[in-house]
């Protein structure tokens, strides 16, 4: 289950599930109850955390597993789902990822300290073996997940370009068949897709050191969860202590560098963000209102169908409010402009001409607060821009 970009913006429940499914009861005396996310290529790794807690704790798991690829759902994903799903169905929903620099959670659910640290990784095979991107031959095409965060790296290393695919899967791929020569991807993708699993040894995997590549995850919990995420924690420390929490996370993860265990009512859901200033006390003008105007229509034919009509989201993420340019997510204008003109639209991406793309991105400008100008946006500009891209509207 990962967000990106904020979200890892990867669906991670399905809006779809019923909600009569969902209010139903706990199972009687379980005092471990979770919920799993069956489509997270971590499954397994929380399966074992929560089944070693409830042995630690003398009791047994009660384990509700969910499909959240948000396969055959039309809807698309919404984070409120998380609230309904913590306050109904288990008492903590595992293996949540939030950034390890400044992450946020959904509203209405807190967060556990992290049990594990995850990331992106650079995969290579064996023999052209490189640690980072910059040591990579110049030309060098790059295999990357649709809308990851490792696609606004590119910036930062002229020396590769991206080769963009729809799925983790088809992404390892690329370099198994030798249609890449290196991948980027979030570290259990890579050990659930790689031939031999954990215990590949035709290729390398490397922690990438770049913005938003290493996530934390948590679990999430809802008002009534508070005391089950105490206990949560306490046995995870103790696990951790003993040497067993390393083998559970293995191959898929590591503990936290500096484990912090908090009593669950002191780990509390990021607050709303209010919007950061910038030189001056006031945003810059980067675009026209004319420019918008032309992306508001170019948005409504190319991206709606997939982030909605609002910009609110659908199948794709939201591209509008405090959870998709908050201050704590640190995202610039380049940023946001990178994925847009080399991810989208999703069917074709990079194909749409410059000056549309550049329209389309005013748009967002415009609707996340920011002030229209008498000077033009550029694609070079937008591109390059280092200007905090922070929500600002109602």
């Amino acid at each position: 289950m990962r967000q990106n970009i904020a979200s890892l913006s990867r669906r991670a429940l399905v809006c779809a599930v019923a909600i009569g499914a969902l209010m139903a009861a706990r199972p009687a005396g379980a005092t471990v109850s979770v919920c799993i996310d069956s489509s997270n290529p971590a499954h397994a790794m929380d399966r074992r955390v929560v089944q070693a807690v409830a042995h630690q704790q003398g009791t047994d798991a009660a384990i509700y597993t969910f499909d959240g690829s948000g396969k055959g759902d039309d809807d698309g994903f919404d984070v409120k789902t998380f609230s309904t799903l913590a306050a109904s169905r288990c008492a903590l929903v595992l293996g949540f990822p939030v950034d390890a620099q400044h992450g946020a959670v959904p509203e209405g659910v807190r967060a556990t300290a992290p049990y594990a640290r995850m990331g992106f990784v650079l995969v290579t095979p064996r023999g052209h073996e490189a640690e980072t991107l910059a040591v990579l031959p110049n030309g060098t095409d790059v295999a990357v997940t649709y809308l990851t965060a490792p696609n606004l790296y590119f910036v930062k290393h002229p020396n590769v370009q991206a080769d963009i695919y729809p799925t983790d899967a088809q992404t390892i791929a690329s370099v198994v068949h030798h249609t890449d020569r290196a991948a980027m991807v979030w570290r259990a993708s890579a050990v659930a897709y790689l031939p031999g699993g954990e215990k590949a040894r035709d290729y390398c995997i490397h922690a990438l050191n770049e913005p938003h590549a290493a996530w934390d995850v948590v679990a999430l919990y809802g008002p009534q969860g508070a005391a089950a995420a105490a206990s949560f924690q306490k046995s995870v420390e103790a696990l951790r202590r003993s040497g067993q929490l390393a083998a559970l996370l293995s191959p898929y993860a590591m503990s936290p560098a500096n484990p912090i265990v908090l009593a669950a009512a002191d780990v509390p859901a990021a607050p709303a963000a209010a919007a950061a200033p910038v030189a001056g006390g006031e945003k810059p003008a980067l675009f026209t209102a004319a420019q918008a105007d032309a992306g508001k229509k170019a948005y409504a034919d190319n991206c709606a169908q997939c982030h909605g009509d609002n910009l609110e989201g659908m199948a794709g993420p939201a591209l509008k409010g405090k959870h998709f340019a908050s201050p704590k997510a640190n995202f610039h204008v380049g940023d946001i402009f990178t994925i847009v003109s080399q991810n989208m639209p999703a069917t074709q991406p990079a194909s749409l001409p410059h000056d549309v793309y550049v329209d389309i991105m005013a748009f967002l400008l415009q609707q996340n607060g920011m002030p229209a100008g008498s000077t033009e946006l550029t694609f070079d500009g937008a591109k390059s821009s280092t200007v905090p891209l922070v929500y600002s509207g109602e």
